[in-house]
C-alpha cells in the first residue's frame, strides 16, 4: 500500500474510536520522526557515536540508559547514551501527555514495521490479559523518511 492510503486507513479507523484529527495527525508526524530515528540507531555509527549523559528519567517505567551494568542505578551511576535516544524518550513523552483518557501508545525502536502503535480504549477487554509486547494496537504508518546511505 502507499503512504497516503495507509494515513487515510489509520485516520478513519482511529475516527471511529473517537480520537481528535488533530492528535491524528500529531501521531503520524511523530511516527515519521521515530521511524527516522530508528533507522539511524540501527545503521548510523555517527548517530551511536555522539552519546550525552543519561538525563535520568524514567520512560514508560524504565531508564533510558536500561541499568546497564545491572546495578548502577541504585549506585545512582547512569549510562553515557545516544543522543537520538534522549530525543526519542521526550518525544514518546509528549505524546503520552497529549492522548485523549484511555489511550495509549507503544513504540519498538525497530524500523521494519510500525514503530509507533495507539491503544484506544475500546481495546482494553483485547488486552486484558495480554503480554505487554503482544497488545493488539492501531499501527501508525510513518512517511518515507529520506534518508540515504
Amino acid at each position: 500500500m502507499s503512504y497516503d492510503r495507509d494515513r487515510y486507513d489509520f485516520i478513519a479507523r482511529t475516527h471511529e474510536d473517537r480520537l481528535p484529527y488533530e492528535i491524528a495527525r500529531k501521531l503520524l508526524r511523530a511516527a515519521t520522526t521515530l521511524n527516522r530515528i530508528a533507522e539511524l540507531s540501527c545503521s548510523s555509527e555517527a548517530a551511536d557515536r555522539d552519546r550525552v549523559a543519561c538525563p535520568g528519567e524514567t520512560h514508560a517505567n524504565r531508564c533510558i540508559c536500561d541499568d546497564y551494568p545491572v546495578g548502577t542505578h541504585a549506585a545512582g551511576k547512569h549510562q553515557r547514551i545516544p543522543r537520538i535516544d534522549v530525543q526519542a524518550a521526550n518525544l514518546e513523552r509528549r505524546l503520552r501527555a497529549a492522548m485523549p483518557d484511555g489511550w495509549t501508545i507503544t513504540t519498538q525502536g525497530d524500523p521494519r514495521g510500525y514503530v509507533l502503535r495507539v491503544i484506544p480504549p475500546s481495546y482494553a477487554e483485547r488486552n486484558a490479559n495480554r503480554p505487554d509486547h503482544d497488545l493488539d494496537a492501531i499501527g501508525v504508518p510513518s512517511g518515507p523518511s529520506g534518508l540515504r546511505f
